[in-house]
């Protein structure tokens, strides 16, 4: 799978000294998958460590022809995450 870092994700990855990795660590092994209802993006979530604690990270997605196109990636909690899905934002993603 092409994985492709728009310009808005590599802006996001520095400002938020996030590891340039991390998008290809949630997208090959993600904890959970949904589909956002506002942003009409696929989001993959996964726990890593980040500035010193493990936290969930969540990657935004498009699905295009050639691959995977990564929106942006930001730091999360569960309380948040679990808001998102009782408010049927975030709808559960199972692959087929």
């Amino acid at each position: 799978m092409k994985i492709i870092l728009k310009p808005h994700l590599k802006i996001r990855l520095e400002g938020r000294q996030i590891p340039l990795n991390y998008p290809n660590k949630i997208l090959s092994k993600p904890d959970n998958q949904y589909f956002d209802t506002a942003t009409k993006h696929m989001i993959a979530v996964r726990k890593l460590e980040y500035k010193e604690k493990v936290r969930p990270m969540v990657v935004a997605y498009d699905i295009i022809e050639n691959g995977t196109e990564v929106v942006t990636i930001y730091p999360s909690n569960e309380q948040e995450i679990n808001n998102r899905i009782k408010n049927k934002r975030w709808i559960k993603y199972e692959k087929s």
